[in-house]
């Protein structure tokens, strides 16, 4: 069954890719000459990620005219304002974003403040921009958990009357994503299990609202799967790539499932607690998340019990298994007989949806144990006996995600949570090497710099190569049967070789030497040729991110990839006999 209705858009450009962030000019070529307004914070100019992102628009036409990086933990409205006026100022008209969630969530309503004015509070609420177009927005997060690289809302807090303000608009939702997990390994685990929870929190609050829809719900239990998969991983390994990966990815795909089917009543709490006692978003929601999930279990007990699939949870149900056996087993006349089989895969269910719930529970445990992440509200800052309960309770209920949750929320049961979460005194629990499982090996090598100083540095060592290829009995008949002409155009350095098979035998042109037309031209940097005949490089996906432009037969030329395998050995070997040891990508 569907909902009566939905919607679903994806206009943000999303890049992924371990150092895709020094690979910038095809990914912004489309907006041209720009002034960009870099929003960003201290930390992580210290760092010197700022300078990373300068650097990887070095050969573009955006140049960086101002940044702004006094952006705190949780921005202000005179942050945003301060961000905006700065913009102005240095006549910018492009803004991005380089941080967590306040930072981009700044550089969303800065925007906004740079093309209509006014204050912060004149923009406040849903959907107001009408036709009003925004400045490009490029967004960069240096965390794997708000989403808010993909997402329309903002939250600026507004410490005189401790609340945070909710902004919703179409116009937020940014032109360019890019996602380099290399960004995010400076976080140190206890963030990386906060925001991990923030992710998590939005995908399973986008698969149980209100306003789920199908296309939602493949995004945000993929994200599940992925975080289930990674986030320890993360945390007690901060230096693994493609579990930062694979959390700043589902963090994307979560953000992008909550801002179709929006967020609900852990929200609605969190953001309270926040704005009131100043706890930290993704911890608040971490902790809020398995005391909501359990007010909600009876009125979404099939979806929650999918979620514990997702989360690794697996109950039998053996009245489905023993009718599918039946059925397909060619006795399908015996099937119904399993009909009341149906109440015991029911009561499996509803214990599977249960034991989400306390995995939940453990899995705050074991980022306890692994990070020192506070697990309850007591040790999470709040020093004063719960004496603004009620005003949390307020906040919370007048929180526009509340509308969302699948159940009414009530008072009383705000209340009970929030005291719940301050009385609690769980422990943390140890982690195993099996909960640690590898998220796979890294699919790509960061390719090696400068190995080709110039051009005839280029024409001997991968001139010398092809032409050992040639002479490789098991390599150059196959070459040879190709009857293929390739040519490699490389930049940097500007140099060009082809091989031609189509004669009676294959031949090797440097240069201008070639005077014919190849059937395929393969641009590259002489860099990326060096790790392709490592074995480094997935050709088909370096295609995909323009590493490589390709011009011509391209399927054809495809099938020398089988033919090509032996050389990813043969190129090391090589190396070390001419002397190039020091070059060879170990």
């Amino acid at each position: 069954m569907l909902p009566d209705y939905f919607e679903f858009s994806l206009p943000t450009r999303a890049i992924y890719g371990i150092g895709v962030i020094d690979q910038l000019r095809d990914a912004v070529g489309p907006w041209g000459r720009r002034r960009a307004l870099l929003v960003t914070d201290a930390v992580l100019v210290k760092a010197g990620l700022a300078e990373r992102v300068r650097a990887g628009l070095g050969a573009t036409a955006i140049e960086i005219a101002a940044v702004y990086d006094q952006v705190p933990p949780n921005s202000t409205i005179r942050t945003v304002e301060d961000c905006a006026a700065l913009g102005r100022e240095f006549g910018c008209d492009l803004v991005i974003g380089l941080g967590g969630g306040s930072v981009l969530d700044t550089a969303k309503v800065a925007n906004l403040l740079m093309v209509k004015g006014g204050r912060v509070q004149d923009h406040m609420g849903a959907y107001l921009l009408g036709d009003t177009r925004l400045l490009p927005l490029f967004l960069i997060p240096t965390t794997a958990g708000t989403g808010s690289e993909v997402t329309k809302v903002a939250v600026i807090a507004d410490p005189d009357h401790d609340v945070k303000l909710p902004f919703a608009e179409t116009q937020f939702l940014p032109d360019l994503a890019i996602l380099d997990p290399e960004l995010t390994r400076s976080m140190p685990p206890k963030l990386t299990a906060a925001t991990g929870m923030d992710a998590l929190t939005h995908a399973i609050e986008a698969y149980v609202d209100k306003e789920w829809s199908p296309a939602a719900d493949g995004l945000a239990l993929q994200a599940i799967r992925l975080i289930r998969a990674n986030l320890l991983l993360a945390c007690a390994q901060p230096d693994h790539l493609p579990a930062r990966g694979a959390m700043l990815a589902a963090s994307c795909l979560a953000g992008i499932a909550f801002s179709h089917s929006m967020v609900g009543m852990v929200h609605g709490i969190s953001h309270a607690l926040g704005g009131v006692y100043h706890i930290p978003h993704g911890l608040a929601n971490a902790l809020v998340l398995p005391e909501v999930m359990a007010y909600n279990l009876e009125s979404r007990l099939d979806r929650f019990a999918t979620i514990a699939e997702a989360l690794g949870v697996a109950f039998p149900r053996p009245g489905a298994a023993l009718g599918n056996l039946l059925r397909y087993g060619g006795l399908g006349f015996a099937a119904p007989l399993t009909k009341p089989l149906g109440a015991v895969d029911r009561w499996f269910r509803r214990q599977a949806a249960k034991a989400g719930i306390v995995y939940i529970r453990n899995l705050n445990r074991q980022l306890a144990q692994l990070t020192g992440m506070p697990l309850n509200l007591r040790d999470a800052g709040v020093q004063d006996g719960l004496a603004k309960l009620e005003q949390v309770v307020e906040t919370a209920m007048s929180d526009g995600a509340m509308l969302y949750n699948p159940r009414e929320p009530e008072r009383e049961a705000v209340a009970c949570i929030v005291r719940t979460l301050y009385q609690a005194r769980p422990t943390p629990l140890p982690v195993t090497a099996a909960d640690l499982q590898p998220a796979g090996m890294m699919m790509t090598a960061r390719e090696t710099r400068d190995v080709f100083p110039d051009a005839d540095t280029l024409y001997r060592v991968l001139g010398g190569f092809f032409e050992r290829l040639k002479a490789d009995p098991q390599i150059g008949g196959p070459l040879k049967a190709s009857r293929l002409c390739v040519q490699f155009a490389f930049d940097p350095p500007a140099a060009v070789m082809t091989i031609d098979a189509r004669g009676d035998e294959v031949k090797i042109y440097r240069g201008a030497e070639f005077a014919g037309q190849p059937e395929v031209t393969m641009r590259m940097s002489g860099d990326f040729a060096h790790a392709f005949w490592h074995g480094r490089i997935n050709l088909v996906s370096a295609l995909t991110r323009r590493q490589v432009v390709a011009k011509g037969n391209v399927p054809k030329t495809l099938k020398l990839l089988p033919i090509l395998k032996p050389a990813y050995a043969l190129y090391p070997q090589y190396l070390a006999e001419t002397g190039l040891a020091d070059k060879i990508i170990r």
